[in-house]
C-alpha cells in the first residue's frame, strides 16, 4: 500500500510539471483539465488606436496659436494707435511776417492760419509803399488762404491765395490824389516748420499778382487808368500744434 501511493504522488507531480508547458492549464490525462490558473498562459491581441478624421485634428495649441496671430494683425499697439490719432487730430495756429526794405519801396505781411487735420485757412494782410517818378503809391490788401499739410513733426505747406479787399492812395508829384478799391489778384504761397514739443518754427514763400482798376480822383481834369503789381516776399514764424 505504501509503495503504490508513493508511485501514484510521483506520476501526479510529473503530470503538474508537464501541464506547466500548456497554453494556461493541465493535460486532460490528470483530470484537472477544465481548473485554469488565472488565463496565465492566453494571448492577448494590442489594443486598437483610435483614429481621427482628419477634420477632427485640431490640436490645442495649434488654435491658440493661430488665434494670437490674428488678434495681433486685427489689434494695432498702442503706439500705433496714439500716433495715428495724434497726426489725424493735430491742430495747428500759426503766425508768418515778413518784411521787405529799400530806398524806394517798404513792403510788408503779416498773416494768421489755423490747420485743422491737414486742411489749413488763413488770412493775410500785404502793405506796400513805393516811389516812381516823384508819384508814391499806398497799397493795403486784405487775402484769404487756404492750404494743404504734408507730414507731422516736419511739413510741408502748400497752398492759394486770392486777394478780397484792398485800397490803393495814388499821390501825383503835383499833390494830386487818386483812389481805387476795385481791386483783383491772387497768388501762391509754401510753408516749411519743424515741431519742438508744441512749437513749430516757420519760415515760407509767399507770391501775390493784383491789379486796381477804375483810380479815380475828386478833379475831373486828372485820370489814372490802373495800377498793376506782382511780387514775392520772404516770411518767417512760429506756432502752436496741439
Amino acid at each position: 500500500m505504501l509503495l503504490t501511493l508513493i508511485i501514484l504522488s510521483g506520476s501526479f507531480g510529473f503530470s503538474l510539471a508537464k501541464g506547466k508547458g500548456y497554453e494556461g492549464g493541465f493535460p486532460e490525462s490528470s483530470g484537472l483539465s477544465k481548473y485554469r490558473m488565472g488565463n496565465m498562459g492566453e494571448k492577448r491581441e494590442p489594443e486598437p488606436e483610435i483614429q481621427y478624421e482628419p477634420s477632427e485634428e485640431k490640436p490645442p495649441f495649434k488654435i491658440n496659436q493661430g488665434t494670437q496671430i490674428d488678434q495681433r494683425r486685427e489689434k494695432p499697439s498702442n503706439n500705433q494707435r496714439s500716433s495715428k490719432d495724434s497726426e489725424s487730430s493735430k491742430i495747428r495756429f500759426r503766425g508768418l511776417s515778413g518784411t521787405y526794405t529799400s530806398d524806394f519801396q517798404e513792403v510788408t505781411s503779416s498773416t494768421g492760419t489755423i490747420i485743422w487735420d491737414k486742411l489749413g485757412i488763413g488770412q493775410s494782410i500785404f502793405k506796400l509803399k513805393t516811389s516812381i517818378s516823384g508819384d508814391t503809391y499806398d497799397v493795403e490788401n486784405t487775402l484769404i488762404e487756404i492750404s494743404y499739410t504734408f507730414g507731422d513733426e516736419f511739413t510741408l505747406t502748400l497752398g492759394g491765395r486770392s486777394v478780397t479787399t484792398g485800397k490803393l492812395t495814388i499821390t501825383s508829384s503835383d499833390s494830386e490824389i487818386f483812389n481805387s478799391s476795385n481791386v483783383e489778384g491772387s497768388g501762391y504761397f509754401s510753408v516749411l516748420g519743424i515741431e519742438f514739443g508744441i512749437f513749430e518754427i516757420l519760415a515760407g514763400f509767399q507770391y501775390t499778382s493784383y491789379v486796381f482798376t477804375e483810380v479815380e480822383t475828386e478833379s475831373t481834369s486828372a485820370y489814372w487808368g490802373s495800377f498793376e503789381d506782382s511780387g514775392g516776399l520772404y516770411v518767417t514764424g512760429i506756432g502752436f500744434a496741439f
